[in-house]
């Protein structure tokens, strides 16, 4: 390690800043959310750090206001090995200093690489975890890719919305959904953020798997709600994900092979200011069946996904990234079928991002963003008219939009506790929607068919404010322009964390959020026809209040984490087909939507244990969702299918042996919300089958509840040289027989010769054990 000096007379007279960024020893990069805590002469058990920081994304940090003393200096995260050392005024810092200072400067750099660990506590650890602020927790959880692999798994594919699944607030659809229904809103109102990229539809399989490849992933932060100034464009949540950055060091790699799909990644240096990473993933079932099913015979289904990234360094104070996601999957009816589909989606996203360190005290981000999601979705059917004659009916819908996107944000250390976040975002937004009723096949075009584009400008500022060591506020707001119907909207957004004694806090947070982008689906088909539609004039966006009340705590030296949070959110120009929407030839698509509103509340426990060999965490959800359409359901308020009065997770991970781990988990809740049959009514006395289904209210049936067991065992060993790991899942262990849905069909009487109207239920997955490779090098 190398210090550099600074001069101790102007050290005496004035105060400075320390500044610098914090990596991993090993492999160069970048640590977030690191602890940087400075204490006047030296550590006290109980005695509150003199001044702080935390690391942003890039591994910034810059402390400010240090008045003339002797200080040590705690660097710290959870997963490493605390650095700790003293700086006194007379003499050089002891810590890595890669910033060439003049002698007559009061900023002093301090590059710090910290070292893995697997210590389960240690007292520095615990001093800088007490002084993380609660206000950083509001609704918000942090994971790590290592512990979303070591997770069970369908098929032994790890998953990051699987796993998020897991958290209070979070629900799926269905087991064969890894959508998130976060705090009663749908996934399309959900930001997920790919290295500050929007991804628009994140998952493989017909919503299966997540599209994020967890050896290409350095963290994953879920905001619930209530969301901080910085965020904005949707309802919901946020997800925010990181991808790694490369090995400073050297070229390192992993892969995986499940029962789903196979993936390998990389990542190491280029040279010495530059690294690479990338990564692939790739459904294989298609390519095993070609071998024994004729391709003609066979419907074709296949996803991929490839992440790349570069980072350049020029100087201590300016970094270049490249960065790029590829994501695609197709699905089509065997070739010899007369009556064939086609269904495609993908995502494809290029971001070019530049991080420039102004000054100690001031972060600049700007970047240039390139996507493009495209949804196609195409089904024919071919009908006998006589022995010589066919007609072609046709079902079709797609969307695309592509955006281009410049951004720049500022992070500025002001005087006084103050930490500013500001920044601007322009989008030009290109969006293409179809949807089609039936039409003959020579007619090959889509109808309803509408291209719009639109000019989304939106401009935000926030203040993180420690007011004193108890009380921290973070208040800002955000400012939006869309060009298409000309909407201006503002959004309010404020937290507030009182730590009433020591590692007991009170925490509350209220926010405005708005949303131009409406995904439509209609519900008359059983096709997935979801379309994305802007706001215009005649559509509004869609617009939610929510505020959050909670309490957090930790214990026994900080291994515990306990919180309580209770939400209420309500929303209005939600956006839904009509009952009798149209479509059909010169009918324009915005006019078969109808608008309504809803309102989500409830109540979160999270017990979490965060230290050691035994990790994971118990959540309990009560809660309710609600919607409210005036031409839907007679005008009733209705529950949508993901409301859940009850959900319970408990996992947990533990280290059996050296060599040995076990992870489980069990979750329990409520039955979706169903509309069913409750009768028959005749049409047509003339036959036996004129009769049709009576229906209740939408959605006013509950399915039985949904609970299971999943569990994995994983052994470390070497294989030919190379580091590996064997899992064994066990899916759904006692074999429930969850519901899926239910159906209404005869069951018919031999000894009566009768038959009657029965309500059967459908199960998808009972128990399933499957293994997983896993491999470095």
């Amino acid at each position: 390690m190398c210090a550099t000096g600074f001069n101790a007379a102007a050290y005496q007279q004035s105060s400075r800043t320390v500044y610098g960024i914090v990596t991993e020893e090993v492999t160069g990069e970048v640590v977030i959310g690191a602890t940087v805590s400075l204490y006047r002469d030296s550590i006290i058990p109980g005695k509150p750090a003199e001044r702080g920081a935390y690391t942003n994304r890039y591994g910034h940090y810059s402390v400010r206001e240090l008045k003339p003393g002797n200080y040590t200096m705690v660097v710290s995260n959870v997963g490493y090995k605390p650095y700790a050392h003293v700086i006194h005024q007379s003499q050089m810092p002891l810590t890595v200093n890669t910033g060439k200072r003049s002698e007559d400067t009061i900023d002093i750099r301090v590059d710090v690489r910290l070292e893995l660990s697997d210590i389960n506590s240690n007292e520095v650890v615990v001093t800088a975890e007490r002084d993380r602020p609660a206000i950083e927790r509001i609704s918000s959880v942090t994971l790590t890719p290592e512990f979303i692999k070591d997770m069970p798994s369908l098929g032994g594919e790890a998953d990051v919305f699987r796993v998020l699944q897991l958290l209070p607030g979070v629900q799926s659809a269905s087991e064969i959904s890894s959508g998130l229904y976060i705090r009663g809103g749908s996934p399309d109102q959900n930001l997920v953020l790919l290295d500050g990229v929007v991804v628009y539809n994140p998952s493989h399989l017909g919503g299966f798997l997540s599209s994020f490849h967890a050896d290409a992933i350095r963290d994953v932060k879920l905001i619930k709600g209530a969301l901080p100034a910085e965020y904005g464009g949707r309802l919901a949540a946020v997800v925010d994900i990181s991808m790694k950055e490369g090995n400073k060091e050297a070229v390192h790699g992993a892969g995986h092979i499940s029962m789903i799909s196979a993936g390998i990644a990389a990542d190491g240096p280029v040279d010495s200011t530059m690294t690479f990473m990338v990564s692939g993933r790739r459904f294989y079932g298609d390519l095993l069946a070609s071998a024994f099913v004729p391709p003609d015979e066979m419907p074709t289904y296949y996803f991929y996904d490839l992440n790349l990234k570069l980072n350049k360094k020029f100087g201590n104070n300016d970094r270049v990234f490249i960065s790029g996601y590829f994501g695609r999957d197709v699905l089509g009816s065997p070739a010899s079928d007369y009556d064939n589909f086609d269904l495609a989606w993908g995502n494809s996203t290029a971001n070019i991002r530049w991080t420039h360190i102004l000054k100690p005290e001031l972060f600049i981000s700007t970047s240039a963003i390139y996507t493009d999601y495209n949804f196609g979705f195409d089904a024919r059917e071919t009908n006998y008219v006589d022995a010589t004659t066919t007609n072609t009916t046709r079902f079709a819908s797609s969307s695309q939009i592509r955006d281009v996107t410049v951004k720049s944000d500022v992070e500025w250390f002001l005087p006084n506790d103050h930490f500013l976040k500001s920044g601007i975002d322009v989008t030009f937004h290109r969006f293409g929607s179809g949807v089609t009723g039936e039409i003959d096949d020579d007619i090959d075009k889509y109808i309803n068919k509408a291209t719009i584009n639109a000019l989304d400008v939106s401009f935000f500022a926030q203040d993180e404010w420690k007011i004193s060591d108890n009380l921290r506020t973070n208040i800002g707001g955000r400012l939006y322009y869309f060009n298409q119907g000309n909407w201006i909207r503002l959004e309010p957004r404020v937290s507030i964390a009182y730590e009433l004694i020591p590692n007991h806090t009170i925490t509350t947070s209220f926010a405005v959020a708005h949303q131009f982008l409406h995904l439509v689906s209609r519900n008359d088909l059983a096709l997935p026809t979801d379309v994305w539609f802007p706001s215009t004039s005649n559509v509004p966006p869609s617009r939610s209040e929510q505020a959050v009340i909670g309490y957090q705590t930790t214990f026994n030296e900080g291994m515990w984490l306990f919180s309580i949070e209770s939400y209420y959110k309500s929303m209005s120009n939600l956006i839904e087909y009509k009952v009798d929407a149209e479509f059909t030839l010169g009918v324009p698509l915005e006019n078969q939507f109808t608008s309504g509103r809803g309102a989500a509340y409830g109540i979160e426990f999270f017990l979490n244990k965060r230290i050691g060999d035994f990790t994971g965490w118990i959540g309990y959800t009560l809660a309710w969702s609600t919607r409210t359409f005036p031409e839907l359901n007679n005008g009733k308020t209705f529950f949508p299918r993901y409301d859940r009065r009850h959900d319970v997770a408990i996992t947990f991970q533990y280290r059996l042996f050296e060599d040995l781990r076990f992870s489980a988990t069990w979750v329990y809740a409520t039955g979706q919300a169903y509309t069913v049959p409750s009768g028959l009514y005749v049409y047509d006395p003339s036959w036996s089958g004129g009769t049709r289904e009576l229906f209740t209210e939408r959605n006013a049936w509950r399915l039985a509840p949904f609970h299971k067991l999943d569990v994995s065992l994983t052994h470390e060993l070497t294989i030919f040289s190379i580091q590996s790991e064997l899992i064994l899942n066990i899916y759904n262990v006692y074999n429930r027989l969850n519901p899926f849905s239910i159906y209404t069909d005869y069951s018919y009487n031999f000894e009566s010769d009768s038959s009657k109207r029965v309500i059967k239920q459908l199960t998808l997955f009972p128990i399933i054990p499957s293994i997983g490779l896993r491999f470095k090098f």
